[in-house]
């Protein structure tokens, strides 16, 4: 089991979204608002052996499931915490009983996950860690991985420092910038202003002309604004093919085909996977999987207040290191390198809200 959050602008799309990341049989756990966003808390069976450490028993599975409903079904939700207008019924999106506030049940549902542990646990010994494994799961890490949080310490502090030395951030930010670069990713996720910020930082590196090349991209509108963006960033560009001094050339990148292979002639530059910071982790698995060897993650739209967590374990993980960082939509502000000095606090920032737990006890 894992516990998944879905978030979008109403309950509809959100549980739209629901059924197509996670199948139509997705339980709904939660379901809040804040403001104009509405999230979804959502209990889905595990389906990728990495992400729970191996494959898992299906007699131990269905105990699970069925020590969860039946657990639940025994618990009486207080009426001071019912909804006045519940969330309407969508088709494929199971709604928890009661329809408790969405806070309130979050944490009742903690407390629930937390007695079916001890529970279940052999000789009624509690899992080290269990409060906190349980809040990094909710933030998108997997168990496996939240496992090895876990092991460096259950405070904040420890569990950053474990996760910023797995994503090697001071070897590879200081790489970056030295050599020309290749840049793959996503479409339309700010791959070509990263594709200029990362010419002016090469330039200004190398003390060599900011010269960017583009693949040629078929869809609307995009051959004018790449253009356009390189004349605001004041770098040469040429569309379609590679020119010689290109410090950056921009891939584009589109899973359907695989991925676009490498023009010869571009062994002198690095590769990096560009994607962006808002990514869900299983829509950025496929890239993880397919992209082979990078010499980092470079992460477009880059907040210091909304650090992804997930995101960032999913590429500890696979040993993918993070690189750089596009903060802003400014082509002429060049790329951040990623170091641990200036994402070290902001990882810890994350860590700290993710773990602040109401006191464990069951009641």
């Amino acid at each position: 089991m894992r516990i998944e959050r879905v978030v979008a602008g109403t309950f509809s799309e959100a549980s739209e979204r629901s059924r197509k990341l996670y199948g139509p049989d997705v339980l709904l756990i939660s379901s809040s608002r804040v403001g104009n966003v509405h999230e979804l808390l959502l209990c889905t069976d595990a389906t990728d052996d990495q992400d729970e450490g191996g494959p898992v028993d299906p007699e131990v599975g269905m105990k699970f499931v069925s020590a969860l409903q039946d657990e639940m079904q025994a618990r009486t939700v207080d009426p001071r915490l019912q909804r006045r207008d519940p969330a309407p019924s969508q088709p494929g999106v199971k709604p928890a009983e009661g329809g408790a506030d969405g806070a309130a049940l979050v944490d009742m549902i903690r407390k629930e996950f937390m007695a079916l542990e001890r529970m279940l646990a052999a000789g009624g010994v509690v899992a080290r860690g269990a409060d906190q494994k349980l809040a990094l799961l909710e933030q998108g890490v997997s168990a496996a991985y939240a496992g090895r949080l876990i092991d460096a310490g259950l405070d904040a502090s420890s569990m950053s420092a474990r996760l910023l030395a797995d994503l090697d951030l001071d070897a590879a930010g200081a790489r970056l910038g030295l050599r020309q670069a290749v840049l793959v990713g996503p479409a339309a996720v700010g791959k070509t202003t990263a594709a200029m910020q990362s010419a002016l930082l090469i330039a200004s590196s190398n003390g060599v002309p900011a010269v960017v090349s583009a693949a040629r991209d078929l869809r609307a509108g995009v051959r004018e604004r790449f253009f356009a963006m390189a004349d605001a960033a004041m770098v040469e560009s040429n569309w379609g093919a590679v020119t010689a001094g290109s410090v950056v050339v921009d891939m584009g990148g589109d899973l359907r085909d695989g991925l676009p292979s490498m023009p010869p002639g571009l062994a002198d530059h690095d590769l990096y996977l560009c994607i962006p910071a808002y990514s869900d982790r299983n829509a950025a698995r496929r890239w993880f999987e397919d992209i082979g060897p990078v010499a980092g993650v470079i992460l477009t739209h880059w907040s210091s207040t909304e650090v992804p967590i997930g995101l960032l374990s999913a590429m500890a993980e696979r040993r993918l290191p993070l690189a750089g960082l596009s903060a802003s939509p400014d082509v002429t502000e060049p790329l951040v390198r990623a170091a641990v000095q200036t994402v070290g606090q902001s990882v810890r920032n994350a860590f700290e809200l993710a773990l602040q737990m109401p006191a464990s006890g069951v009641e």
